[in-house]
């Protein structure tokens, strides 16, 4: 009896302490992180958790830090239009990773922030650039943005959280403060690149990921004064960013397979252009593309009234990928959204946002026709994915209409309200947040009456159609409250 009891003694002991190391199991570097973060993490192994339920809970304001060497950080300083991939070290809620690279990203949010010799960047974080092996939970790569021309700071966000909500898989988001070399830098929004994590995240690894762009929009400090003496230029030329077919030959496409996010094989290429070839004949499109998925993603994309995009001049900010053979599309880059790059291509100010408010939800190209655009036309021109269209827009304004978006978006202005009040390099005073919010709230909320009155019937569905006395009025709304092109205005 004696002899049993102490190996059940000594069973239970071992069986303890094993317990005990696993549960104080970390990522080297965590001893410092702050009370927040360590709340949140509490209940999981390390190996369990992931960069969704650490960096990318949005229930709080992150901590990030970056040491980069001094000379570097000048340099970068010195020259952000390089793009230049710095090594440094970032520590994320007092986990700390060592060897990373860092670099400026952009385009308008970069090249404008510069001629106005100003310092705060978006950043591109990529973990494994010097240790293919190293992730942040499964992350590869990561972008700290800006807050560029968005008073708010949430139109990247709630972009996101709209495509969600529309069955669309969209980048992760939360809010982070950002330090570089103990210097504070202010509040900024962390955003799931879409490349190899997020290709795993979403489609199993399986797939490529492309960004499409035309070569032609790329700018320059020169442009940039350029822009705001004459306005400005759309895109003129398009090798395949307008996603028409041309021919068979993958060199007729470099907007596409020269901005390809993740590692493409020639019989991937191939098959995008079988889908493109598909597409222009309006045959077998079931076999070529991903319908349902690509409707949800207009039903989205078009209640925002982004037109830095697809959906007017700007052949940019639109994500391709390809998965069994299919082509679907995804959102990138919405803080120009809510209607607010409109007076960038009209050169004029928005007086009355009445009209771009009801913009009709089956005529959503600005200023350019349906055929040029036939990742679009396809939808619009045969009836039953013209329903389901209307189908999907009805189940995402049910977003809105529950109450449900307001009550988040109030909720994350409280989360972000003192780090805000207190950044020091923010692009907008405290005011400008405070009316950019309200005016945001309250754009979403018409935009979705607008849109109940069309599928309702009560509003026509397209432009040309409309009759004024039919429209939500948005009179009162000053659509630049949100934060947008400053030389219209």
């Amino acid at each position: 009896m004696k002899k049993g009891f102490v190996w059940i003694v000594l069973a239970v002991s071992i069986a303890f302490f094993l317990t005990g190391c696993a549960s104080t199991g970390s990522v080297s570097g965590a001893s410092g992180a702050a009370s927040d973060s360590v709340g949140a993490a509490s209940g999981a192994s390390e190996a369990a958790r992931t960069y969704e339920d650490t960096l990318f809970d949005s229930s709080y304001v992150h901590r990030v830090d970056i040491t980069i060497a001094e000379a570097d950080w000048d340099d970068l300083l010195a020259n952000p239009l390089e793009k230049t991939k710095y090594k440094a070290s970032i520590e994320i809620d007092g986990e700390l990773f060592d060897e990373v690279s860092v670099a400026t990203k952009g385009n308008s949010s970069l090249a404008f922030v510069a001629a106005d010799g100003l310092s705060r960047y978006s950043y591109k974080v990529n973990f494994s650039k010097y240790d293919k092996n190293q992730t942040y939970h499964g992350l590869n790569k990561m972008n700290l943005h800006n807050g560029f021309y968005d008073t708010t700071y949430m139109k990247d966000y709630f972009s996101y959280e709209i495509f969600r909500q529309a069955g669309v898989d969209a980048p992760l988001t939360s809010f982070v403060w950002l330090t570089v070399n103990g210097e504070d830098r202010g509040l900024y929004l962390a955003v799931e690149d879409e490349a190899e994590s997020f290709l795993d995240r979403t489609l199993g690894g399986e797939g490529v990921i492309y960004k499409p762009e035309s070569s032609d929009l790329g700018l320059t400090v020169e442009k940039v004064n350029a822009v705001r003496a004459n306005g400005l230029p759309m895109a003129k030329e398009t090798h395949g960013s307008d996603l028409a077919y041309k021919d068979d030959d993958i060199a007729s496409y470099p907007d596409i397979f020269k901005n390809n996010e993740t590692k493409a094989k020639e019989a991937d290429n191939l098959a995008v252009i079988a889908a493109l070839k598909h597409l222009s004949t309006g045959t077998d499109l079931e076999d070529y593309l991903h319908t349902a998925q690509i409707i949800s993603f207009f039903a989205a994309h078009n209640f925002l009234l982004n037109y830095d995009s697809y959906t007017a001049g700007m052949l940019h900010n639109l994500v391709l990928f390809i998965h069994d053979g299919k082509l679907g599309l995804l959102p990138w880059d919405y803080n120009l959204s809510y209607a607010t790059f409109v007076p960038a291509i009209t050169n004029m100010a928005i007086e009355n946002a009445t009209d771009i408010l009801n913009q009709g939800i089956d005529s959503p190209l600005f200023l350019i026709e349906d055929d040029s655009r036939p990742m679009w036309s396809w939808i619009v021109n045969d009836p039953q994915y013209l329903a389901a269209y209307h189908d999907a827009l009805d189940d995402l304004i049910a977003y809105f209409e529950s109450g449900k978006f307001e009550e988040e978006a109030r909720a994350m202005h409280d989360l972000i309200l003192p780090y805000v009040e207190k950044d020091p390099t923010a692009f907008y005073d405290l005011d400008a947040f405070e009316r950019g919010f309200e005016t945001l709230v309250e754009f979403c909320k018409r935009r979705a009456q607008s849109i109940r009155l069309q599928l309702d019937g009560k509003l026509a569905t397209r432009n040309a159609d409309q009759r004024d006395q039919d429209k939500v009025d948005a009179s009162d709304l000053v659509v630049f409250e949100m934060g947008g092109p400053d030389w219209v205005y």
